[in-house]
């Protein structure tokens, strides 16, 4: 006579609600990062040029092709 196996039951782990605000904000520094030309840089005034050259070091950093 075969043994019966029962798989159990998967719980669901709840997701905090600062983890949905992780999320957004790494989403929006990767897009910074990845895709931000000088626009978002100019609106900031005196420090767009730092973080202009900030965010287009970060591009190399992690093997973004920038230009």
């Amino acid at each position: 006579m075969a043994a019966i196996t029962t798989v159990p039951e998967s719980v669901p782990v709840p997701i905090p609600r600062w983890g949905f605000l992780l999320l957004a904000a790494a989403i929006a520094l990767l897009w910074l990062v990845t895709f931000e030309g000088g626009p978002v840089s100019e609106v900031i005034g005196q420090a767009g040029s730092f973080l202009h050259e900030t965010f287009h070091d970060g591009r190399h950093l992690i093997g973004v092709p920038c230009h």
